[in-house]
């Protein structure tokens, strides 16, 4: 009798009831949306700042002129990203110019911020030529690069902004031979979490006591600075969303309660207690929230998807931000309590319906 009872309210009271659905609808949406983003911001604010290189750097210490590639390994061994960088002075013609070797395999998650025209790599008898060297010595793709070491077919024209535009890039193992190096490097550069930076310096310091493990302050600082900011934004967000979502339901079974005065004073004239009543009115909300969870979720998870695909790149090997499918769960909870909330409040006015006054018509 209790659920026919409900069911029926719920059949007969559509349009009121069809405003407190596009309420809780609503609030589903946004938390499947915002619960989405929080907890898969941090790993894509991590990727994308993966673009912007290195935030350890393994360098020489003042007695040695070198780094062992072991590092290299043991770096990886720690989870980060790691490639080795040999940097000689060679000259073409009569001018000097500096020769990069890099380890290109290791090394691309750590030069992506790279402006390449052409190739991103280079192999045996190739280079890449800075924009600035190429402009200087009038080389184009294709074209040799007369080093003094050994001429290199120009694969790929970098421009970054940085020290890179005066380099010429050839392969690690090249680099290597030309300059008498024996398993080491002139530098590693490393790629790791940020949450994990501090780790791996102490690890690598106390792994190399003769190298000069270094972070740099101004890429590791920033990452861990923004990933916390945009996760309490959007955190504090979810909270007034939530809130103003509450307030709007609320109003709405209040004026839903007052449209039923006569019937919960019925109710309360032939003896049913004001939690029966409080209850049923519950009941009600409930099944509206169970319904407005499944079409929020669904929604919900368009408009997270969405968002990410326009913040963010979205390529076969990182998903876009924002489509977290475990999120249902939670979603559920907050709109069961935004429903059961906005129902307790409106549902104190049952305790002030007078019995007699309503039947007498008052």
């Amino acid at each position: 009798m209790f659920w026919r009872f409900v069911l029926a309210a719920v059949k007969y009271r559509r349009r009121r009831l069809l405003l407190a659905f596009a309420g809780l609808a609503v609030a589903a949406t946004l938390a499947t949306t915002l619960f989405s983003i929080y907890w898969d911001i941090e790993r894509k604010m991590r990727r994308e700042f993966r673009g912007y290189g290195a935030n350890l750097v393994i360098a020489p210490a003042a007695n040695s002129p070198t780094v062992p590639l072991k590092a290299v390994e043991e770096a990886e061994r720690l989870g980060a990203v790691a490639a080795p960088f040999i940097y000689a002075i060679g000259r073409i013609g009569d001018e000097r110019v500096v020769v990069a070797g890099v380890d290109f395999r290791r090394a691309g998650p750590l030069t992506s911020f790279w402006q390449v025209d052409g190739a991103h790599t280079a192999g045996p008898g190739q280079c890449l030529a800075g924009s600035a060297v190429a402009a200087h010595f009038h080389v184009t793709l294709g074209q040799s690069l007369p080093l003094a070491s050994g001429a290199c077919v120009v694969r790929g024209i970098v421009s970054t902004g940085g020290a890179e535009d005066n380099r010429v890039m050839v392969p690690f193992e090249r680099a290597a031979a030309d300059a008498g190096f024996q398993n080491s490097a002139s530098m590693v550069e490393v790629r790791a979490d940020g949450n994990l930076v501090n780790d791996v310096q102490t690890a690598l310091a106390h792994a190399f006591p003769g190298a000069d493990v270094r972070v740099l302050h101004a890429i590791a600082e920033t990452e861990a600075s923004v990933v916390l900011k945009v996760r309490s934004a959007v955190f504090v967000l979810a909270l007034v969303i939530f809130g103003i979502t509450t307030l709007c339901v609320t109003g709405n079974f209040s004026a839903l309660v007052l449209e039923r005065s006569r019937e919960i004073g019925i109710l309360k004239a032939i003896g049913a207690p004001e939690t029966r009543i409080a209850a049923l009115f519950l009941s009600e909300s409930m099944v509206l929230a169970l319904v407005s969870t499944v079409a929020g979720y669904a929604l919900g998870l368009a408009v997270a998807y969405e968002i990410g695909r326009t913040i963010f790149s979205d390529t076969a090997q990182a998903r876009a931000v924002g489509v977290h499918f475990a999120v249902f769960a939670p979603v559920m909870g907050v709109t069961l309590l935004v429903a059961a909330l906005a129902t307790l409040f409106a549902a104190s006015r049952i305790w002030r319906i007078e019995p007699a006054m309503i039947l007498r018509g008052e």
